[in-house]
């Protein structure tokens, strides 16, 4: 079971899930957590978000993704989104992922 990374809300099994793809700023490196459940610290917010590493054979790392932020809607996808443009020390880029 996964929790938004924006309200901590759990999403059920059953219910839409939402994401955002990251790639990890120049000098940050988490490959020693591949496929893990980790918890990022955005100073924008003052508090850490369970974030997911990619793998190295996965899909999103081969597109150029590190890590996904799961979501429960849109609304904590777009809140999300406006936190992570004040996190440029940490993240290089974002996206919606697909």
């Amino acid at each position: 079971m996964f929790r938004c990374a924006w309200c901590m809300r759990k999403i059920a099994e059953n219910q839409p899930l939402y994401a955002i793809n990251v790639k990890f700023a120049e000098g940050i490196d988490n490959s020693d957590r591949e496929g893990e459940i980790v918890q990022i610290y955005l100073s924008s917010r003052k508090t850490s978000v369970p974030m997911i590493v990619t793998t190295a054979d996965s899909e999103a790392k081969k597109n150029g993704q590190d890590g996904l932020f799961t979501l429960c809607s849109r609304e904590c996808g777009d809140k999300m989104k406006k936190s992570l443009e004040k996190e440029m020390d940490t993240f290089k880029s974002f996206s919606d992922a697909e």
